[in-house]
């Protein structure tokens, strides 16, 4: 049998589920039996080739499925057929050389017959769709009485033909509409995983060996643009060791890049598809050129954007310049420059959000530091001061400039410990920390404020000792904010418990205090920076705004988190939970 397929070359490229293999292989058997065949197989058209998906007969399916044979080839060999209806009949005397390299020889022996079926013979049914178009070959072989079909046998033939086309048009909707499931699926798992990651590295790594396979490509590049014009530029292939230079095509891609989200569409090319990329003759050889070199017979150029912005491109490669594109793939794909264009989108904002944040903190930094002298200079000739006989008048007011200096001294205090812990580039460098000890320094720094105000300051030390890991001095921060502000907003005859409690693999610290309470509307921006509460009564009391934000930021940079429970007039409770060690 000369069957429509190429040199056995391992398993074929053509995805299909399990249902619709089983539902082909039944149409094989059908068509041998119903014509009267001991052999019977199914190609479909994928690109200019055609691959075997479906075989019935003794040993034939693990020979020849998964098979490929050029379609020009097969079109040149029945140019020179006899038509039997839909059939066509190449006699062994006419067969090609060509095509003779890509057949299925059956071992049955020839019947002594001048009618006799040769083993060479080629007998194919081209199944067109209602458009005329090729989409697959039914051929079969081995006659169950060893000659050439007759009249009635022809019969039978046509309407196997007939039959077959359109089961096998069917299972081809049933293919590509399989395709189209597993491409959304891939899609949203890889989007998810993209949209997920802070920065434009995290993103690329968590999602350009996905996309590869998820399009069946050789390797990926993904090139971004900053907001300063340049790129920035992710090479992958599986396997490959050194990232290629780019440089010669990256400027024409981004170019084409531009041009597609403009046109919202993809560029898919090759040899064979000049048209599609829209380059002049010249500039596509060069471009294709220098693909060859690496071995890329294919490419899929993908624009990435968000609203009317392009943010760069994403090229798929394939070795192959035969396997084509999907239409079901190019949308897949424009779908992907949507949504990883969001991403990159996101990963550009929160970088830009960090240079502003290093930007503030560092200006913090240089302030607070800046004032510092002067500040102590104004301290020092205030103590001074306040060692001299002045008047009663003066007096007074060498005190009320001793308090001022030592608020915005605490001020200054709070501004560079913010600016400490909420520098992205700060390294924690951690250690074990006993909290029974960070306990005892707070008491005894929060015990004092605490008696002189006549609030009651209440330690509950846990029998066994809690360990985490982190910096000590900011542990006792965090703890002395979250105490004297307990302490703060609770007035005379009040109490204030301070906790320490194990829950699973986590401690938690609980400051417990009978104060004013916070509004459900506060809440909710307590934990941003310089934010006071819009209570009459709080707002009498001094504060910087800082207290809770900083709390906040050291039990970040130690892997914790931050619960507040209160209600106006009833008072609140804050915990921290923080990772045992």
């Amino acid at each position: 049998m000369d069957e429509v397929t190429e040199r056995q070359h391992g398993p074929g490229r053509l995805r299909l589920d399990e249902s619709t293999r089983e539902h082909l292989e039944v149409l094989a058997e059908g068509a041998a039996a119903l014509a009267e065949f001991s052999l019977a197989a199914i190609s479909i058209r994928d690109a200019d080739e055609l691959e075997v998906v479906a075989a019935y007969g003794p040993g034939v399916s693990e020979a020849i499925v998964g098979r490929r044979l050029p379609v020009a080839l097969l079109e040149a060999e029945l140019a020179h057929s006899d038509e039997w209806g839909p059939w066509r009949f190449v006699p062994h005397d006419r067969e090609t050389p060509e095509i003779a390299e890509y057949g299925y020889v059956s071992d049955d022996v020839v019947v002594d017959s001048p009618n006799a079926w040769h083993p060479r013979d080629l007998l194919a049914a081209p199944l067109l769709d209602d458009d005329g178009e090729l989409v697959g070959v039914l051929s079969v072989d081995v006659p169950l009485d060893g000659l050439r079909p007759g009249k009635l046998q022809r019969e039978l033939l046509e309407k196997c033909a007939v039959v077959t086309r359109r089961a096998a048009l069917v299972a081809l909707e049933r293919m590509e509409l399989a395709e189209q499931v597993r491409l959304a699926q891939q899609t949203r798992d890889i989007i998810r995983k993209a949209l997920g990651e802070p920065t434009l590295a995290l993103v690329l790594e968590a999602s350009r060996s996905a996309i590869a396979r998820c399009f069946d490509a050789f390797g990926m590049w993904l090139t971004t643009f900053d907001a300063q014009g340049g790129t920035s530029t992710s090479w992958y292939a599986e396997g490959a060791e050194t990232d290629p230079l780019l440089d010669e095509v990256e400027s024409g891609a981004a170019l084409l890049a531009q041009r597609c989200w403009a046109e919202q569409r993809v560029a898919a090319f090759s040899r064979a598809q000049p048209d599609a990329v829209g380059l002049p003759p010249d500039e596509f050889d060069q471009l294709m050129r220098y693909l060859e070199r690496m071995g890329i017979g294919s490419v899929l150029l993908v624009p990435l954007g968000a609203g009317t912005e392009c943010l760069g491109f994403l090229s798929l490669t394939r070795i192959s310049a035969s396997q084509r594109w999907t239409d079901v793939e190019l949308d897949a794909a424009l779908d992907i420059g949507h949504d990883l264009g969001i991403a990159v989108a996101n990963a550009r904002q929160v970088d830009q959000l960090r240079r502003i944040d290093s930007y503030r903190t560092e200006l913090v930094n240089t302030l607070a530091h800046e004032l510092r002298n002067p500040l102590f200079t104004v301290a020092a000739n205030l103590e001074m001061l306040e060692d001299s006989e002045l008047e009663p008048f003066d007096q007074k007011m060498v005190t009320s400039a001793s308090r001022g200096v030592a608020r915005l001294s605490s001020v200054l205090e709070d501004l560079l410990t913010m600016a400490r812990v909420a520098d992205p580039h700060a390294v924690l460098e951690a250690e074990p920390v006993n909290l029974l000890e960070v306990l005892a320094i707070v008491e005894e720094e929060c015990g004092s404020v605490a008696a002189t105000k006549e609030v009651d300051f209440v330690v509950h030390p846990p029998s066994e000792p809690f360990l985490v890991s982190g910096s000590p001095d900011e542990l006792v921060r965090m703890v002395c904010n979250l105490s004297g502000n307990a302490v703060k907003y609770t007035d005379a005859g009040g109490r204030v418990d301070v906790r320490l409690t194990r829950a699973g693999d986590e401690v938690v610290v609980a400051v417990q205090d009978t104060g004013i309470g916070i509004s459900e509307d506060d809440q909710r921006q307590l934990f941003q920076e310089f934010f006071r509460s819009t209570n009459p009564d709080a707002l009498e009391r001094p504060g910087t705004g800082l207290g809770l934000a900083i709390v906040e930021r050291i039990a970040r940079r130690h892997s914790g988190r931050v619960e507040l429970s209160s209600r106006a007039g009833e008072g609140t409770t804050v915990s921290v939970t923080l990772p045992l060690v």
